[in-house]
């Protein structure tokens, strides 16, 4: 009976003795896509088209501009991003990002500039191919690297998209722009989206899977609700999302939050969308 008391005080003690993790790239999302677990690689929806597969975004035309800031009270981070993507022309779609993220060490403030830039094309109706660099600048251990994204996007059926991408394909030996490989999917069903997306390097040693997998539903037009998962195998954290989206004509307000559940810390981003076309 002791040996039980102590087992099930440590279990609920381990969510108090986890340190939350810093905001990264990966981290620094939209509000959309924090609030659908992270979601966002494969749909080629948004204009942070820039930070996933860039082939996705050749699969739908728009011209996007988005906004996005973010803090973390638990890891004493924040973040600031925009976004901007046309992909009206067919033949040749781009996209590109600019984030500044900044997190509280106790001995001082650790800054990074990321920038990435996507370019795709769509051959026939269904199929997209994409290219994308990276580059990270970080003040304290000094970073300044950059690296490159591949991907392919297939328009299955109107609703379905299927991608696959790899990432930082350039060995940076920068744990900051690790090398993964991803397979994700987009559905919407009406006014219901649900998206999967699990990336992981390859050939290098065990599988260390990241999972994200997000839901967006439609309440009319205008009102949005979102939920979501991720995973991350690497450092055995895992978290859950929620969130919210206001739709106006060609504008959009968004919140979204991200808790995890180990004690890795509470994410509240606030996101603006613009589609100008």
């Amino acid at each position: 009976m002791i040996r039980l008391l102590v087992l099930a005080s440590l279990l609920l003690a381990r969510p108090l003795l986890a340190a939350p993790a810093p905001i990264d790239f990966d981290t620094a999302r939209g509000a959309r896509e924090v609030g659908m677990g992270g979601t966002f690689r494969e749909l080629g929806i948004g204009a942070n088209s820039a930070d996933g597969n860039p082939a996705a975004m050749a699969l739908f035309q728009a011209f996007q501009l988005e906004f996005a800031g973010g803090y973390d009270w638990k890891a004493k981070g924040w973040y600031a991003a925009g976004w901007a993507r046309d992909s009206t022309n067919q033949e040749l779609s781009g996209a590109y990002s600019l984030h500044f993220i900044s997190n509280d060490y106790g001995a001082g403030n650790v800054g990074q500039w990321a920038h990435s830039l996507s370019l795709a094309t769509r051959v026939g109706d269904r199929v997209a191919f994409g290219i994308g660099g990276r580059w990270l600048i970080q003040s304290t251990p000094k970073i300044n690297a950059a690296s490159l994204n591949l991907g392919v996007s297939i328009l299955i059926i109107p609703q379905l998209t299927l991608g696959f991408a790899a990432y930082n394909l350039i060995d940076t030996h920068h744990p900051e722009l690790a090398r993964s490989f991803e397979v994700g999917f987009g559905l919407l069903l009406g006014p219901v989206r649900l998206a999967t997306e699990v990336r992981s390097d390859l050939g290098r040693g065990p599988l260390h899977p990241i999972w994200n997998s997000g839901v967006e539903v439609f309440l009319g037009r205008s009102f949005a609700l979102r939920g979501g998962w991720e995973w991350r195998e690497p450092v055995q954290q895992n978290f859950v999302t929620a969130g919210v989206g206001f739709v106006f004509d060609n504008s959009g307000l968004d919140i979204g939050w991200r808790h995890g559940l180990a004690g890795a810390g509470d994410l509240l981003v606030g996101g603006l969308r613009i589609q100008m076309q």
